[in-house]
């Protein structure tokens, strides 16, 4: 009873009534948390300590505990996952697989029980291989993990407490600084200097200044300046702030929870195997039934045997070598994407890029190398450029940075990043314009050894969103005097300068200086970098605390140009994508000049594309969007929604899209897309959870190697389809046309099986192990419509079949008059060898001598060997002579059969001239 009762709910009603007051009471809590911290970015500090129902100094424990049961633990809903027995019969939805189950059955029922287990073995072998690459890939992946802080830092009872995050509620003040993650969305009430980077939520690549001041009530995730979001990282300053929202509430968990209502769409080859199926079950029905009828009608046999033969040809009619051929091709590609750095948690996405038409790629992280560089610099009256691997040059000239000193010691010493570690394992942590500062002076060789014996720190004055600066103080043991260095906004920091550094001299800063200044400010804006203006001054020592003191009169130094750079060979990459006719789109919460700047530098954007913002594509109707889709090259300032409705928009147009991207942010999206990849190292747990495949490496580059054996994998199933499709269409007009023509049957059902063993299981594996052909990547994508077996091929299997039924009723018809077993052995050994000569053939969709070699691929070779082996056992071994009619053939007789067979090649390479297969899908890119 104990097991009906956990089978059946009914059986057990109270566990079940408490597990729907359990539901229910969830929802509660969250429509409640929802309604608490709704819009509180909107409000003024009073207001929100109002909305809250708290107060300056905290909540009391009491209070906390009560609220904690009323909202919930502050945490994320986990999906449920699927156990290893659901992954392993979710193997068994294959379309083909439940074919060849079929067939194995019908093998079964006429009495063919080795035929039938054989079948039955070959779906076993393909679930397991199935169950094994998808569930190792799955375990590969940690379960969605938090991204909250393990502890927080709250004021209760009025003192500060560290308590577990996941008990935080609404109304709590937590305390904040760099290097925390925000355990909860939280309303900043006090700050100092605090920025935060939320490129994992929005995609800005750089930190955000925030403030405490109300923000518009329509103001965007990525423009809500007084809000710390759960999951996001402190990267300078210190705050206070009340809790708002937690668990499913925060920003994290409605992304989390719109997952949930993502519908998963098939890939590319799940659709594709859909309709292969489908079309293989309505020929097999039609032409069986045609040769049922005709044998029936013409007397053929009676229709006990008639009956069998017809199943035999059922038998035969299944390929079923194809989904093992299908499987082994997926897996060895998803072996190489692995050697490529991608890792691929289901089988059917290693073909599914290849497939891909439209690549839309998140920015940071993904095109550029979320690390901040200094890239250009204004000193002297010049502008330098530096590069990671030319080093500092001038108009094309490379120059010794060593004269730019007083630059780099700024750079350097006005700075808070830290280095960590030692050696292979040294780490820079800071706010990533500090980071790219110091990397920038190391570069030009200034590092911390030339600085640190001569200067001694004194004091920092932070920066603040007013005045827009940052100093600090130091002793300046070389030349005896306190210095001050100073970096800041270049239009705030200008104001105070009144003198300038002029190639080793200092001078009155003139007008012409401030307007060679600012135009080099503008044009380093145009170009998307982020500017620093550098300058410093000699104080006295009662200046060093009073801003007001230090930051005048200063001496302006230079300009140091920062950006998100792209990553090494993604120009290359998107070139090679436009060659295999791939649209890209990078998608970005970054602003729209920093985005269109960045693809105009890969090569992306050129006159005549479109650029998009996340406020005009939600202002867009959906028919307007799917117009424009096309021609849009980049997407700025999108939120999580937005990006979806792109996705979308484009599936809509018929693109096979494939997402990339690694922030919480692009998670619905990859989700949505036929194939979503996420990055390996700074992917979120979130974007892995839900994404196809994973870059280990974090390289754009690695999609595009990809995509060929993508392609490549796609190609094997359609040479195997039609290979196999081509043999068993022979083998079924064999018998109907020798009935049409009132001839002996030339084969028994017996011979029929073991053609369709030596021909699908054995040779025809080795197609899974072809090499790719050598245009794969010169081609457009085919188009996302494409049947597996279009009008071309069809005409093509067709031929082949009649030219195997042909000849293997040629010679039949030759040999009847030395007797129905001896004409019989005739037929069925060059029906084999035509099949042996056509898959030789079949290594290539076009004319190839390459392909025609038989020694580049072993695999096939070695099927094909094999295969004649077994047949000439059953030719010519007593044993198997008795169990399948077979009589030994005389040596003159191989030459006509040899002759005849290896016209089936001839046949099928001047079909491939004759027959343009046209590979060509609609050419998406520009």
């Amino acid at each position: 009873m104990g097991n009906l009762s956990q089978r059946f709910g009914f059986l057990n009603f109270p566990k079940g009534f408490v597990l729907l007051l359990k539901v229910k009471q969830e929802r509660r809590r969250m429509i409640e948390s929802a309604n608490t911290g709704a819009n509180i970015h909107q409000f003024s500090v009073d207001k929100t300590v109002k909305n809250l129902g708290s107060s300056f100094s905290g909540l009391t424990s009491l209070e906390a505990k009560k609220r904690l049961k009323k909202y919930g633990l502050n945490k994320i809903l986990r999906e449920q996952k699927k156990s290893a027995l659901v992954f392993f019969l979710d193997q068994f939805k294959d379309p083909l697989l439940i074919l060849l189950i079929l067939a194995g059955v019908l093998s079964v029922s006429i009495g063919e029980m080795i035929e039938g287990i054989a079948m039955f073995a070959i779906v076993l072998l393909n679930a397991i291989l199935g169950f094994v690459q998808e569930y190792r890939a799955e375990k590969a992946m940690e379960a969605l993990q938090e991204l909250t802080a393990p502890m927080a830092l709250a004021i209760r009872d009025g003192e500060e407490q560290k308590v577990p995050a996941s008990k935080l509620v609404p109304g709590d003040i937590i305390l904040l600084e760099a290097g925390d993650i925000i355990p909860a969305d939280s309303r900043l009430i006090e700050l100092a200097s605090l920025q935060v980077d939320e490129a994992s939520l929005t995609g800005e690549s750089l930190p955000v200044q925030k403030k405490i001041s109300p923000a518009n009530a329509d103001a965007p995730i990525a423009d809500q300046h007084n809000m710390a979001f759960m999951g996001t990282v402190v990267t300078y300053g210190k705050a206070k702030a009340f809790v708002a929202r937690t668990g499913m509430q925060t920003e994290f968990g409605k992304i989390s929870s719109s997952l949930q209502d993502t519908q998963k769409i098939q890939t590319p080859l799940q659709k594709k195997f859909d309709q292969l199926a489908r079309h293989i079950g309505i020929a097999a029905v039609v032409l069986i039934f045609i040769v049922f009828v005709s044998g029936m009608l013409l007397g053929t046999l009676s229709l006990l045997e008639m009956l069998v033969f017809a199943l035999a040809l059922a038998v035969a009619t299944v390929p079923v070598a194809l989904p093992t051929i299908v499987t082994i091709g997926l897996s060895m590609g998803s072996k190489l994407l692995a050697k490529f750095n991608m890792l691929v948690k289901k089988l059917p996405a290693a073909e599914s890029l290849g497939a891909a038409t439209v690549i839309c790629s998140d920015k940071t992280g993904t095109i550029t190398q979320n690390q901040m560089s200094v890239t250009r610099a204004f000193f002297n009256g010049q502008t330098i450029n530096i590069d990671a691997y030319s080093g500092f040059s001038v108009g094309g000239k490379v120059i010794n940075p060593a004269g730019m000193e007083p630059f780099f010691r700024i750079a350097f010493l006005c700075n808070n990043a830290k280095e960590n570690g030692n050696g292979a394992k040294k780490m820079v942590n800071g706010n990533p314009t500090d980071v790219a500062l110091l990397a920038a002076s190391k570069k030009a060789k200034f590092e911390r050894s030339h600085f640190e014996p001569y200067f001694k720190f004194q004091a920092e004055l932070p920066f603040d969103s007013d005045r827009k600066m940052m100093s600090v103080i130091y002793n300046n043991n070389q030349e005896g005097r306190t210095e001050a260095f100073v970096k800041g906004a270049p239009d705030f920091l200008l104001e105070s300068c009144t003198r300038i550094y002029d190639h080793g001299t200092v001078r009155p800063l003139t007008e012409f200086d401030r307007k060679k200044i600012i135009g080099a400010n503008q044009s380093f804006a145009e170009n998307a970098l982020r500017v620093i203006a550098l300058a410093y001054r000699e104080i006295p020592d009662n200046f060093v605390h009073k801003i007001r003191l230090v930051e005048k009169d200063l001496i302006f130094v230079g300009l140091a140009g920062i950006i998100d750079p792209p990553r090494e060979g993604v120009k290359e990459a998107i070139a090679r994508c436009h060659t295999a006719g791939i649209s890209l789109m990078m998608i970005t919460g970054d602003h729209e000049t920093t985005a269109r700047a960045i693809a105009k530098q890969i090569g992306l954007y050129k006159i005549g594309d479109m650029t998009l913002t996340g406020k005009e594509i939600e202002r867009m109707p959906e028919k307007e969007l799917v117009e424009v889709i096309d021609r849009v090259r980049v997407a700025a300032r999108v939120l999580p929604v937005q990006k979806l409705k792109i996705v979308e928009a484009l599936q809509k147009k018929g693109h096979v899209v494939s997402m990339t991207g690694d922030g919480i942010n692009d998670a619905p999206a990859l989700k949505k897309a036929d194939i979503g990849i996420t990055m390996g190292i700074t992917g979120t747990d979130v974007s892995k959870e839900v994404a196809d495949a994973i870059l280990t490496d974090d390289n754009f580059n690695t999609i595009v190697n990809a995509i060929g054996e993508g392609r490549n994998v796609y190609d094997k199933v359609i040479k195997s389809a039609k290979y196999l499709l081509s043999c068993n269409t022979g083998e079924i007009l064999v018998i109907l046309l020798s009935i049409l023509l009132q001839l002996p049957l030339p084969l028994i059902p017996l011979q029929i099986l073991m053609i369709n063993l030596l021909t699908d299981a054995i040779p025809a594996l080795g197609l899974g192990f072809e090499t790719a052909e050598d245009n794969i990547m010169e081609r457009s994508p085919r188009r996302p419509d494409e049947r597996p077996i279009n009008g071309k091929r069809f005409i093509s299997i067709i031929i082949m079949g009649i030219v195997m039924a042909l000849g293997t009723l040629y010679l039949f018809n030759e040999y009847l008059e030395f007797g129905l077993h001896y004409a019989r052995t005739v037929a069925f050994t060059t029906l084999v060898f035509i099949q042996m000569f056509a898959v030789m053939s079949s290594r290539s969709l076009t004319p190839s001598l390459k392909k025609l070699n038989p020694f580049t691929n072993l695999w096939l070779l070695g099927g094909v060997a094999l295969s004649i082996l077994l047949h000439l056992m059953v030719v010519y071994w007593a044993p198997m002579q008795s169990i399948f009619k077979t009589v030994s053939l005389q040596w003159n007789d191989w030459w006509k059969i040899i002759a005849v067979s290896s016209i089936g090649l001839v046949i099928m390479e001047l079909s491939k001239v004759a027959i343009r297969f046209n590979r060509s899908g609609p050419k998406h890119a520009k």
